[in-house]
Formats: C-alpha cells, structure tokens, sequence
C-alpha cells in the first residue's frame, strides 16, 4: 500500500483516517497545535507540526499529502504550497460517490459516501464534498469550496470560490450564482442570488450579514 499524512488532526481528519486507511498506509497525522505533538489520536501518531511536513518528506518521498480541514481558506493555501514544492495531493473519492462520466474533477478533491453528482457538472480544484451531497447537473463550482453533510445543490449554477455550504443547505435551481467567500449557512434555502461575502441564514434565505 501506497504511505500517505494527513494534514490536521481535528475531527475531519480523524474521519478520513477512516477512509484513507482501507487504500493506503497511513503514516499518522501533521497538525499546528503544539499540544498534540507525538501524542497518538485513534492510534496513528501525530508526528509534527504543518511546518515541519516539508523536512519530513525529503525522507518520505513518494508518499501522499491529505488535507481534509474544514476552513476553506486555510486548506487552500496549504495545498498550494506543497504543489509548489512538487508533492503528491490525490484526489479522495469515496466508491460509493456517484459521478457521472461527464463531470469534470479537478485538483485535490475530496469526497465523502453517498454524495451523488449529476452531468455537465464542474467540480473545482481543493473542493471538499461531505456525506450525502446532491449535486444537480451544468454546475460549475470555483476552487475551494465546501460542501457540509446533506447539501442539495439545484441545476446550472454557478459557485464562487471558496463559497462554504452549511449541512442541509439547499440551492434551488432558479438560482444562478453563489458569490465567491459566501456562507450559506446551515439549512438554508437560498431562491435568489447570492453576493459574495455574504451570510445566508433562514427559509426562504436572506442574508444576515457580510464578511
């Protein structure tokens, strides 16, 4: 079995243990709170910080780079960076995810059971699907974005970088943008347009603030 680290040793990468487990030989954990250094979580060891994966990996190489942190932001940045310093950063796709054969996947993708995506769709790269997920078809989504628990996602819309979808928020087709840095937040139904740097909350979805 192929070697493989997660980056972040919170509750998303102790799922994707999980996962990773049954197809690679997963190393252990690289996080920046200095707490849990050379402590185990669910028995793989948490072996140094985000900054130090760099020097591991002159030892280690060939092995695969996982990072599965919620925070858009931050989970871009980092998967940048070690494709600038050349790593492996694999795409994570679940066998139970349904894709059709005309959707696009880009760079470092993650994607968790049950998920369902439709045709014509465009899945950016550093994007992060959660369980249950429904994807309609001629979907373009931006780099970065996340997708909580139980999401529904209407047809032909267009999603904006880094956008952040709270668990069973839903986009009902109609709608034809979701602005770049948006939050939709938890259980949201969104019928109309959404700005970037907006907060959507509520049924029908308004929104409650800008970042």
């Amino acid at each position: 079995m192929k070697k493989c680290v997660i980056v972040g040793a919170g509750t998303y990468g102790q799922v994707y243990v999980n996962y990773l487990s049954e197809i690679y030989d997963v190393q252990g954990f690289f996080d920046s709170n200095p707490d849990l250094l050379n402590k185990k979580i669910n028995n793989y060891p948490v072996i140094g910080s985000v900054e130090s994966l760099p020097e591991y990996m002159e030892h280690q190489k060939g092995t695969a780079i996982f990072i599965p942190l919620g925070n858009n932001e931050r989970r871009v940045e980092l998967l940048r960076y070690y494709e600038e310093l050349g790593y492996d950063l694999p795409s994570f796709i679940h066998d139970s995810v349904y894709l059709h054969d005309n959707v696009f996947i880009g760079k470092s993708v993650y994607i968790l059971p049950s998920t369902n995506v439709m045709p014509f769709t465009s899945i950016g790269d550093y994007t992060m699907i959660s369980m249950g997920v429904n994807i309609a078809h001629h979907v373009v989504i931006a780099e970065g974005c996340f997708f909580s628990q139980g999401c529904n996602i209407g047809a032909s819309i267009a999603i904006g970088l880094r956008a952040y979808f709270g668990m069973a928020a839903s986009v009902m087709t109609g709608v034809e943008s979701i602005g770049a840095n948006s939050i939709i937040g938890v259980g949201a139904v969104v019928i109309r347009d959404v700005p970037e740097k907006a907060v959507i909350v509520g049924n029908p979805g308004k929104v409650l603030k800008y970042l």
